[in-house]
């Protein structure tokens, strides 16, 4: 995407930001095990509690985006897609750059017997983002593991689609 400057309103002569805006696709997983849902949750590198989720590539759709970055991220795999939750948008700052980063969100479901598997250190591709625990979580305590506020709406969405 295209950086541009971003000079705050209500701010006069102050020096522009830099930002970039990002789109990308996550999933919020859950599974059935002996009779209980539970959700899957990756640390990210903030040591904050959140969901999978990562870039769009060129001709990809948001749906599948959102399953491979989720095998990408945390070695889940054979998601079946169940429905959209919607979207958030979020800024932060990277390197020096504000970036203003949309993620579209969808209700995944993984196989009850799922078990997530981290890339190591060692096998971290350059320039991505680790991603090295998770967990899955009962759900009726999602929200109290769940660390970024924005995403509390998509989450009631998730557990009304598993109901």
């Amino acid at each position: 995407m295209r950086n541009q400057s971003l000079k705050p309103s209500g701010l006069k002569n102050k020096i522009p930001v830099e930002f970039r805006k990002e789109i990308s696709a996550g999933g919020i997983i859950f599974r059935r095990r002996t009779g209980i849902v539970e959700f899957f949750f990756i640390k990210d590198p903030f040591h904050k509690w959140t969901f999978p989720k990562g870039h769009v590539e060129k001709g990809e759709s948001f749906s599948d985006a959102a399953i491979r970055e989720c095998g990408e991220e945390a070695g889940l795999y054979g998601l079946k897609y169940v429905m959209p939750l919607g979207r958030i948008t979020f800024r932060f700052r990277r390197v020096g750059l504000l970036i203003q980063k949309t993620v579209h969100f969808f209700l995944l479901e993984a196989p009850s017997d799922a078990k997530e598997k981290f890339v190591t250190p060692e096998t971290l591709a350059e320039g991505e983002e680790p991603i090295f625990e998770g967990k899955w979580v009962k759900s009726s305590e999602v929200f109290h593991v769940s660390s970024y506020k924005k995403s509390d709406g998509l989450l009631a969405r998730a557990l009304r689609g598993v109901a």
